[in-house]
């Protein structure tokens, strides 16, 4: 539990960063949207500033202004980033446009200020512009209007500017609409880098994590790895020790057993006497027994492979446990199926596991009663072999137990026959196993590579 809440703890740390650094270029790309914003406002104020001041300044040229003034906002309206410019009143038609202009039908009254649509940025700004003097009283104090003493017509006449478009003065609105497609493709681009970054930031974060968690993994494997080899190293020295044990316990074993079996050839006195001989050499032998089972499980097991016919060696277990079948009036069930089941297996070793299986079904099974074998192909190369009985089956809270050493059920059983299957098994790299049996009893299953 406390590594998962250590991983959780940096993995909430990752998230948080991430987080932060996409919050982080969030801000940086409207920091950058608002400067592009304002550069744009700033060229639509110099444009219209240059706009404005031309007009105050060369109004008084007159009609001639007019046409001066439509080139102006032509050639104005032929620089990359405009696309329409206008001058008009606040209500009336437009006095002079240029451009672009069924963009200010599709757009609302024009107001000062500034505004955005799907193809421009729109500044429009109010001036006001004083009357014109009467003709021949000019600013100057001379005639013209005050465009000084040499201002003269083509004809040589003083020029009347009084149907001027400015002569009267009043308050105007200069519009502009500059085109936002190059602002969009910038801002599109930054957006992008700005993504790219978060997601290659938390491509990092996440490598970042990977690397942590395969580190901190790796340690543990080698901590794990460097107890196990402990451990090991442990069991090895302790089973070598036993059977070294169990090798001085048989000789004197066999020594008692030697004394006890000239005691029971003897004339012994009474009937007591020969029971009680007879005795000490049974548990002699049943002892014996016991060691020599025990130095089998201890042994190193090393399977030398071939090919085995499974269905074969089923029935010379069969014809080998007739008696121990006979005892109890049981028969062996094997429905021979249509395909042969050949395992590459050492054959003794496989014939051990399997005798110790049936042997154990033959324990548990009522008398007059069945021992069923059944072989199973599986799709991806797997032969399992089943030995069922119908007797009390396993508790529950026993199961788990099952193949460990000298774990048994039954009075006189060693505790050591499963965990010798289970051996046997993991030596060849197969699985050994138990499932209830469908209507009562035990199912012990050997999963081999086929």
């Amino acid at each position: 539990m406390k590594r998962w809440q250590h991983l959780a703890f940096y993995a909430a740390v990752l998230v948080a960063s991430w987080a932060g650094l996409a919050a982080w270029q969030w801000h940086e790309f409207g920091d950058e949207k608002h400067a592009a914003e304002e550069s744009l406002h700033r060229q639509a104020e110099s444009i219209m500033s240059a706009l404005i001041g031309g007009i105050r300044s060369h109004r008084r040229m007159g009609l001639f202004y007019r046409d001066q003034l439509q080139a102006t906002l032509e050639e104005l309206a032929r620089s990359e980033d405009t696309l329409a410019v206008e001058i008009t009143q606040p209500s009336g038609p437009p006095l002079v446009a240029a451009g672009d202009t069924e963009l200010f039908k599709a757009s609302p009254p024009p107001t000062p200020g500034e505004s955005w649509t799907n193809r421009a940025f729109r500044l429009v700004e109010a001036f006001h512009l004083d009357p014109e003097p009467p003709s021949g009283h000019g600013a100057m104090g001379g005639p013209g209007r005050g465009r000084g003493p040499w201002w003269r017509s083509t004809e040589g006449e003083q020029s009347d500017d009084s149907t001027g478009i400015f002569s009267g003065g009043g308050d105007y609105l200069a519009v502009l609409l500059l085109d936002r497609r190059g602002f969009d493709a910038r801002m599109a681009n930054v957006f992008w880098l700005r993504i790219f970054t978060v997601t290659a930031g938390g491509l990092v974060l996440v490598g970042l994590g990977a690397a942590w968690l395969a580190t901190v993994r790796l340690v543990e494997a080698r901590g794990h790895a460097r107890v196990l080899e402990s451990e090991a190293r442990h069991l090895h020295d302790l089973s070598q020790a036993a059977a070294g044990l169990a090798h001085e316990t048989r000789n004197p074993l066999g020594l008692i057993r030697g004394w006890a079996q000239r005691l029971a050839e003897s004339d012994l006195r009474s009937a007591e006497q020969r029971q009680q001989t007879q005795a000490v050499l049974e548990e002699c032998d049943r002892l014996t027994a016991r060691i020599n089972q025990f130095l089998s499980f201890a042994k190193p097991v090393r399977p030398k492979r071939e090919d085995v016919d499974v269905n074969q060696l089923i029935d010379q277990l069969a014809a080998i446990l007739e008696p121990d079948l006979d005892s109890k009036s049981l028969t062996i069930q094997h429905p021979r199926s249509a395909s042969e089941c050949i395992v590459s297996a050492d054959r003794e070793m496989l014939r051990q596991a399997l005798f110790n299986l049936v042997c154990n079904a033959i324990q548990f099974s009522p008398e007059n009663d069945v021992v069923e074998l059944a072989i199973h192909h599986d799709h991806d190369g797997k032969c399992q072999i089943e030995v069922s009985d119908r007797g009390p089956g396993v508790p529950a809270a026993q199961v788990d137990s099952l193949f460990t050493p000298y774990f048994t059920t039954r009075a006189q059983g060693t505790g050591l026959g499963l965990a010798t299957v289970r051996q046997i098994a993991t030596a060849h790299g197969w699985e050994a196993g138990y499932t209830p049996r469908p209507g009562g009893g035990s199912t012990f299953w050997l999963n081999a590579h086929a």
